[in-house]
């Protein structure tokens, strides 16, 4: 009976030093930023949502979700409420108003939460079409346990079936590639 109650002891302790801890955004900057025939363009995403779980062990870190929902129609451009409508309409948002990622994998982490470097793959959905994306992300634990996650990634629109907008009947064309540059801060 000893025997038994101190293998319970040992599982739980185990379990409790591998629990997976949630984690809540609580603050994000998402920048969009592109070029076309007359200007370069920016596109700040105001309304971001998402969790994680994660777990620290032996100085090291687990990752094991990630999901993260971007509102369409917050997306504001630098240029404008004219460059926001061709947005919104070249994202589909009145069919897709969500652009959404959701961690597949963990290919490789290292560090602890005080600074860590990962790639990691997910499932990125713009405009109603999912891809598969590798991103890496930096990781750094803040003052008040918050982990703040930053790293970019560059995308072609036409990969997501995303036409690239035009302006003044096609006298003015965005260019497929975009760069996406993210700060996101989860807390528990």
């Amino acid at each position: 009976m000893k025997k038994l109650i101190a293998l319970i002891v040992l599982v739980s302790v185990f379990v409790m030093a591998n629990a997976q801890e949630e984690y809540k955004l609580t603050g994000s900057t998402v920048k969009i930023s592109g070029t076309s025939t007359l200007h370069n363009w920016m596109a700040d995403v105001t309304k971001v949502s998402g969790k994680l779980a994660m777990s620290e062990n032996g100085g090291g870190v687990n990752l094991s979700s990630v999901n993260v929902e971007m509102e369409v129609y917050s997306i504001k451009s630098d240029k404008g409420s004219t460059m926001e409508t061709n947005i919104y309409n070249a994202l589909k948002a009145k069919s897709y108003p969500k652009i959404t990622f959701q961690l597949t994998k963990v290919n490789s982490i290292s560090g602890t939460a005080a600074d860590l470097t990962a790639v990691v793959s997910g499932n990125l959905t713009i405009a109603g079409t999912t891809k598969a994306v590798d991103l890496t992300v930096k990781g750094k634990q803040k003052s008040n346990g918050a982990i703040e996650f930053t790293g970019s990634k560059k995308l072609k629109m036409t990969t997501f079936n995303v036409k690239p907008p035009t302006f003044m009947f096609g006298a003015m064309k965005t260019g497929d590639e975009v760069t996406i540059t993210f700060s996101a801060i989860f807390a528990k």
